[in-house]
């Protein structure tokens, strides 16, 4: 019981406020402006992408802007924040690979679609099942001690330096590969990342039992 007790505590933590401004610049000008927006407008240009992803870019942005304004205000909304965020751009950065095997590879079946996204959908939902089972149950789901010291929870600045790697990896192929291969390795880089930011997706469940706790609290 006291292990449910601690794993339930440490699920509920709210994020430090001194590190919320310059998360939240990290995640949105980096993981999504720089990393969505470029390649979202650039070539090949294509508006039905622009239409679909731009308005919840947009969004978060202005959200963004108001979280680095008053953080204090905002900390619990920060978690919301959090998880919107992932589940935006994880969608959006399949979306986007989505960009690179029609506009720039030239495929012209549905299957890589039907296929991509099937795969997404069944890591999403095994990934969630697996966090709500360690929630509720973490007697199994406890690591080693050895192995609990060495794994901690991806910090925001490691992640976008994976990213960030990744990219320039991506862009420095420009001089010496064809189109077709630089397709192939944003397309790698794109799905490896919409799976990395499941991490931010279960930030909602956090909100969730934060806000009802709030509420139980006040009432």
């Amino acid at each position: 019981m006291s292990d449910s007790r601690a794993s339930f505590e440490k699920s509920i933590k709210m994020y430090p406020v001194n590190s919320i401004r310059s998360n939240v610049i990290i995640l949105v000008l980096l993981l999504l402006d720089l990393f969505m927006v470029i390649p979202l407008v650039g070539n090949p240009y294509i508006a039905v992408y622009v239409y679909v992803l731009l308005p919840p870019i947009v969004l978060i942005n202005i959200w963004a802007l108001v979280l680095i304004i008053m953080p204090r205000k905002l900390q619990l909304n920060y978690i919301l924040f959090r998880g919107v965020f992932g589940l935006v751009c994880s969608i959006g950065f399949m979306i986007m690979t989505q960009k690179f095997a029609y506009g720039m590879l030239g495929l012209d079946t549905s299957w890589y679609f039907i296929g991509s996204f099937a795969l997404y959908g069944v890591a999403l939902y095994y990934f969630i099942k697996y966090n709500l089972a360690k929630f509720k149950d973490p007697l199994n789901h406890r690591k080693k001690p050895t192995i609990k010291k060495k794994k901690k929870r991806a910090p925001v600045v490691t992640i976008a330096t994976f990213t960030g790697a990744g990219y320039l990896i991506a862009n420095l192929s420009l001089g010496f590969a064809t189109q077709q291969l630089v397709a192939s390795v944003l397309i790698c880089v794109y799905s490896m990342l919409a799976f990395v930011l499941f991490h931010f997706i279960m930030d909602l469940h956090r909100y969730y039992w934060l806000h009802k706790l709030r509420n139980q609290t006040t009432n």
